[in-house]
């Protein structure tokens, strides 16, 4: 038995519908999925009807992006670029979609959204892309808006070759037209999802840009004392020696390990339930969740 602790839907940057989700997994063989999606719970609701009618176990979460100065404290809080190419993504797992807190933080992220994407949209322009906002909703389809939707229509329209291109050469961290958005700080993150009831952990740690083994402990540590509850040790990005590393230091913090595919659907060459999660991982993750509540 196996489970998928990681994956996104229509309501923010995949492109299968919330409620496919559980049946999809069902047919890759998982008993158990999560739907983190980026800074929103707006397919929670119809995420979790439809896993009841697939008999299939599921779990409530979001995927909240911070600020990753806490990796960098000595970079300046007001530069326009970030101190790596890294991001800091925290899963929150067994949430309650409604909570007051975790409302008030998606329509801070949302906020921020609106203002820059116009004004990446507008750098692309100053890079001879002809590219419209209208274009990029469109292509959003009335869910979140997203630098990959951007990267969509720059697809469509012939200027990169891939999303993974848009990215590198654009719209990411080191990008020609990236604008830093104002984000939550980990500690507005983390106490975000422990208010929503939910537990807290690191989304792939490869993706901090951090130089060492060293660093990253040092990361992760500090991230514990805000209230952090795991790591994602397993993750379509790491490697069988990533694992084994991730877990060396979540088992050395003490802290809870987690997995999943980071499924988007069409958007990216990955699949539901790869790399296999054993399925303890989720029952381990559902009884901290049960002491968390004293249920």
């Amino acid at each position: 038995m196996y489970c998928d602790l990681h994956t996104h839907s229509t309501a923010s940057d995949g492109t299968d519908a919330p409620e496919d989700l559980p049946t999809l997994a069902k047919q890759a063989g998982l008993s158990a999925i999560a739907l983190t999606d980026h800074d929103t719970t707006a397919g929670l609701e119809a995420f979790l009807d439809a896993a009841k009618t697939a008999r299939i176990k599921a779990v409530p979460g979001i995927e909240l992006s911070a600020d990753p100065a806490i990796l960098h404290p000595d970079t300046d809080p007001d530069s326009e670029q970030p101190p790596s190419v890294g991001t800091l993504h925290i899963l929150g797992y067994f949430i309650q979609p409604g909570a007051p807190h975790l409302a008030e933080v998606q329509t801070q992220l949302r906020e921020a959204r609106a203002q820059r994407n116009p004004q990446m949209i507008a750098r692309l322009n100053e890079l001879g892309m002809d590219i419209h906002y209208d274009e990029v909703i469109e292509a959003a389809d009335g869910h979140i808006i997203g630098r990959p939707h951007i990267g969509q229509v720059m697809m469509q329209k012939g200027y990169v070759k891939s999303i993974h291109e848009a990215f590198s050469r654009y719209l990411g961290g080191r990008g020609e037209a990236y604008v830093r958005k104002d984000r939550l700080s980990a500690e507005q993150a983390i106490q975000a999802i422990r208010d929503a009831d939910g537990l807290a952990v690191l989304a792939h740690p490869t993706q901090l840009g951090l130089e060492s083994a060293s660093q990253l402990e040092h990361a992760v540590a500090r991230l514990k004392t805000l209230g952090l509850d795991g790591i994602e040790t397993r993750h379509s990005d790491h490697t069988p020696r990533d694992t084994e590393s991730f877990t060396r230091l979540a088992k050395k913090i003490g802290l809870l390990t987690t997995g999943g595919s980071d499924y988007h659907g069409s958007r990216k060459t990955l699949t539901l339930g790869n790399p296999k999660i054993p399925y303890p991982v989720y029952e381990d993750l559902l009884e901290a969740h049960r002491q968390r509540i004293g249920a």
